[in-house]
């Protein structure tokens, strides 16, 4: 009978088959499609796709900075920056980037993270003549944010610039997801608008009541502080004074709101905001860990959120919304008890910023652990895990997919949190 192996031994050569795993599959990611097709747009340089599972061979707009974690770390220096340059290359098509590169998906976008993703390939490469040449890109995607998608109050909410047919048509892609979509035609389309947004966020989650335009996001606001600071913070590498101190101006007047509108202080809490009635949304979500990832909490805010964290934290994860959120008929899988990869990531990294150290290791290695206990025994990594299980036994609206992406790309982040650590 072979001898018992130890649960540490156990867990340190799970983690070990992980990392080899991720290393010798990059590539199969890695995939070229110059040419528009009927369905596809077509993107300029090779890019990454979140799993080899066919269901999800498409370039996904936020997908890009977590799976650049992962390549950067990697050493794919070059693939990193060809995602970053196809991101850049959308914007100069179509004055934003879209959810997805399929045409479907031209009516929204998605939580904008490019000017993150530039500056992490920027510190890879040290390359000021290109971050030269992405900057007005970037800025050009901000103008459609704040001419598109800005709500009454000064912050912003998602949308859809979908015409009537592709709204309508929108109901043959999710009726299977949904079992409230309504009847009455009226009701239906703007349900359907509703839900075309929700896709600009994380996708169908609580959160909004259903009235996901009605709503300011935290992750969102979270987001475009972060991007206006980076901006900012481009403008003064490149010598650009009085354009560096316009672009933390924004920032400021938008810290200034996310306090007056999204910070709760009796609770300690960020919440989305119901401009339409004016109230706090009442789902307490992982999208409040996008202030501590972006550094837009004052010390003392940081500390409450952090005192907070049992709300959503779980054996194996933070889960994306608290248990009871959802009041509505549907199952939505960004919600309990479902743990994702970029909310694990933007608390681990946003503990790390403000200094608490212990519970950044504490996260990171749960994370760790689950990816690689479930590595053992599928052979996979996979899109989201269960927080309270520690399995793959979530909540789910389609298919489960392997992963490799985001998935990976947290994966070697948070070994490095571990590792800083010991």
């Amino acid at each position: 009978m072979p001898p018992r192996i130890q649960p540490a031994v156990q867990s340190t050569e799970a983690r070990a088959a992980t990392r080899r795993y991720i290393d010798t599959h990059w590539t199969e990611t890695f995939r070229h499609a110059h040419e528009d097709t009927a369905d596809e747009i077509g993107l300029p340089h090779p890019h990454t796709v979140p799993s080899t599972d066919p269901s999800m061979w498409l370039f996904f707009y936020w997908d890009v900075y977590f799976t650049n974690l992962g390549l950067l770390r990697s050493g794919h220096v070059e693939q990193a920056r060809h995602n970053a340059d196809n991101i850049l290359s959308l914007i100069e098509r179509f004055g934003y980037v879209p959810n997805m590169t399929v045409r479907i998906a031209l009516n929204r976008t998605q939580i904008p993270l490019s000017a993150v993703i530039c500056r992490d390939v920027h510190a890879a490469t040290g390359d000021d003549a290109w971050l030269a040449r992405a900057l007005p890109l970037l800025e050009h995607e901000y103008t459609f944010w704040m001419a598109q998608r800005l709500a009454p109050n000064g912050l912003n909410r998602a949308g859809t610039h979908a015409d009537p047919h592709t709204i309508d048509a929108f109901a043959k892609v999710i009726a299977h997801r949904l079992r409230d979509l309504p009847d009455e035609p009226i009701a239906r389309r703007r349900y359907l608008q509703h839900k075309l947004a929700e896709c600009e966020v994380w996708d169908f989650t609580p959160r909004f009541d259903q009235r996901c335009m009605d709503f300011n996001p935290v992750d969102t606001n979270a987001a475009l502080f972060h991007f206006e600071q980076t901006v900012a913070g481009f403008h003064a590498h490149l010598g650009h004074a009085t354009a560096a101190a316009r672009w933390q101006e924004r920032a400021a007047a938008r810290r200034e709101l996310i306090d007056r509108y999204l910070w709760d202080e009796t609770a300690g809490f960020y919440f989305d905001y119901d401009w339409v009635n004016r109230r706090r949304g009442p789902v307490v979500s992982s999208a409040a860990w996008f202030a501590l990832w972006t550094g837009l909490c004052s010390e003392a805010q940081a500390a409450r959120l952090v005192a907070n964290l049992p709300l959503l934290e779980r054996d194996h994860g933070l889960i994306a919304c608290r248990e009871g959120s959802n009041a509505s008929a549907n199952t939505f899988q960004w919600d309990a008890p479902n743990a994702w990869p970029p909310l694990q990531c933007a608390a681990i990294m946003g503990l790390q910023r403000y200094g608490y150290h212990a519970e950044a290791h504490r996260l990171a290695e749960k994370y760790v652990h689950t990816c690689a206990r479930n590595f053992a025994a599928t052979g996979q990594l996979w899109e989201k895990y269960n927080g309270v299980t520690g399995g793959i036994d979530v909540a789910d609206e389609y298919r489960m997919p392997p992963m490799l992406g985001w998935t990976a790309g947290i994966f070697l982040y948070a070994e490095e949190v571990l590792a800083s650590s010991q």
